[in-house]
């Protein structure tokens, strides 16, 4: 009897870590960072994001890590299908130097080194100022929703992953749809 309650202790202290592990992996936007100024469509976020042990090992051995950032702008309307007003995608490059020990975050044909692999995700989350398109692309008095994701592009990894990542979970790494209202 005694030696059941221990084990029942142990099996819910094992089940609690496993959760709370599985919880720390993934992308969550922070909203109270989100910042958006829609008289000059400009848009500022931070992403939180954490790497699974599969994606982490993979960076780790060379393989490079592409993520897409993308934002859409939606107009309603009640006669006809939602118009798509602006669409936008940025791609962020995230990968390791086995030599240097460094890991190396791209921004089209930018790049900044970093020594840790949590500094780089933090650079891999940070939006700043990112155009929402051109300011007189949104008309006054019109409502207009925004969405916003960041997603691993698994189209990007190597051939080989891309097979693995459509049976396995562990190369899926994917945001929540954030969405607000605009009204300029």
């Amino acid at each position: 009897m005694r030696y059941a309650k221990k084990i029942k202790l142990i099996f819910i202290i094992i089940l609690s870590s496993l959760s709370l592990n599985i919880w720390a992996e993934g992308i969550a936007i922070d909203p109270s960072t989100v910042v958006v100024d829609s008289q000059q469509g400009l848009i500022s976020a931070r992403y939180s994001v954490q790497l699974n042990n599969t994606l982490e090992q993979a960076l780790n051995r060379g393989i490079p890590l592409v993520f897409s950032l993308s934002c859409d702008v939606i107009q309603a309307r009640w006669y006809w299908f939602d118009k798509k007003v602006y669409s936008s995608q940025q791609d962020r490059k995230l990968t390791f130097n086995p030599l240097t020990r460094t890991y190396r975050f791209y921004l089209g044909p930018v790049y900044v080194s970093y020594d840790s692999l949590s500094e780089a995700l933090q650079a891999v989350g940070q939006i700043s100022n990112w155009s929402l398109g051109e300011p007189n692309l949104l008309k006054k008095n019109e409502t207009y929703q925004a969405i916003l994701q960041l997603k691993l592009d698994v189209s990007q990894l190597p051939k080989p992953f891309q097979i693995d990542a459509i049976a396995n979970s562990d190369w899926t790494l994917t945001s929540k749809q954030y969405q607000w209202m605009i009204k300029p």
